[in-house]
């Protein structure tokens, strides 16, 4: 993986937790929807704006660049990114916010620390893996 694609990928997942910040303080702290379920919508506006910035600018030498490309990407990504996020970042975010009252903000940023770490792994490797060469032409 180029330090470069490694950069916008950090810059992008840093974006995209001002984007899960500020659509949970919007929901919860303006519109008073539970924490559970405001955490669970910005953490899908946030897959969503950190996947459209993957693929056309870190991985957009990987990708086809047609709608169908960009939406079966988009859902694979989803499943497995939510995944991550679901169990990590809204897990974390409930138990410290509803056991330890702990500021649901606070427990949301403490929620995203390591969800990263796992992510630019499962995009290199899974979502925006490098297609194979094929070994028949000279």
């Amino acid at each position: 993986m180029k330090l470069k694609s490694i950069i916008r990928f950090q810059i992008v997942a840093w974006i995209g937790t001002l984007v899960n910040l500020g659509t949970l303080w919007l929901l919860h702290g303006k519109f008073n929807i539970s924490v559970p379920i405001a955490g669970g919508c910005a953490i899908e506006v946030a897959i969503l704006h950190n996947f459209t910035w993957y693929y056309l600018r870190t991985w957009k030498d990987r990708v086809e660049h047609t709608p169908l490309d960009y939406f079966r990407r988009l859902w694979k990504y989803n499943l497995i990114t939510a995944g991550v996020d679901f169990i990590f970042n809204l897990g974390l975010l409930w138990t410290l916010n509803h056991f330890l009252h702990i500021h649901y903000l606070l427990a949301d940023i403490l929620g995203m620390i390591a969800g990263p770490f796992f992510k630019i792994f499962i995009n290199e490797l899974i979502i925006f893996k490098k297609p194979k060469l094929n070994s028949d032409n000279p």
